[in-house]
């Protein structure tokens, strides 16, 4: 039986709560943790990195079976966020230093414009709502607890590192989404309106404009993180 139909209202009173919610957990693992011995926050990131694979596997077993999205080419692990949660579980678990640079970076620019301007099947209090944030919301989460938890330092040239590999996902995308006529990584169209590529041109071209604008906004990411005995 379909799921009824509940439009998302952005900024809505379960949006605002949603993000309220996330920003709490992340707070207070993140203060915890930090306060914890070298062994206890590896366990934490091991925990962590539990909770990424359980909430993917169990996003995609739910997709199998639900028509929330349509058709299984739209059902695919393939969009951006997908492969950071797969990058995030590496790096929580083996402390995978690309890992580590690429989610930092790439959920901090990338996937949190998804909490901000989330592009969801169905609104509260469908279940596509609700698997939409934990999704997004646990990706902030290990994109923070790198740094504090991990310890994990940015690098030389790792902002341009990171953006290359962001590119490198565009390029590989456009093929798959003109063969399946899907939109995986947002190549063939705006998921939502009100987001940063509505200034930016038509797809997938907006991503050539922003380079230079995400560069910056990696570059002043890695103020707070830089590596201070790097030479």
């Amino acid at each position: 039986m379909p799921e009824p139909y509940y439009p998302f209202i952005r900024w809505s009173s379960e949006h605002i709560y949603a993000l309220v919610i996330t920003i709490v957990i992340a707070a207070l693992l993140l203060f915890f943790g930090s306060k914890c011995k070298e062994k206890a926050r590896h366990c934490i990131c091991r925990i962590l990195a539990c909770v990424v694979a359980l909430q993917f596997i169990s996003e995609f077993a739910w997709r199998a079976v639900s028509d929330a999205y349509g058709s299984w080419e739209y059902n695919l692990p393939l969009h951006f966020c997908s492969f950071m949660s797969i990058f995030a579980f590496i790096a929580l678990w083996w402390r995978w230093r690309p890992a580590c640079t690429l989610v930092y970076f790439g959920v901090l620019v990338g996937s949190i414009q998804g909490l901000i301007t989330p592009a969801m099947a169905n609104g509260y209090p469908s279940m596509a709502f609700f698997v939409f944030f934990i999704a997004h919301g646990l990706l902030l989460i290990v994109a923070l607890a790198i740094p504090v938890l991990i310890g994990w330092r940015a690098r030389g040239y790792d902002d341009v590192k990171a953006l290359l590999l962001m590119d490198t996902y565009v390029l590989c995308i456009i093929p798959v989404n003109l063969w399946l006529n899907t939109n995986y990584g947002y190549t063939q169209g705006i998921p939502v309106e009100g987001t940063l590529l509505d200034y930016l041109g038509t797809a997938p071209w907006y991503y050539l404009w922003a380079q230079l604008p995400v560069l910056a906004v990696f570059r002043l990411l890695m103020l707070p993180v830089h590596d201070k005995t790097e030479q």
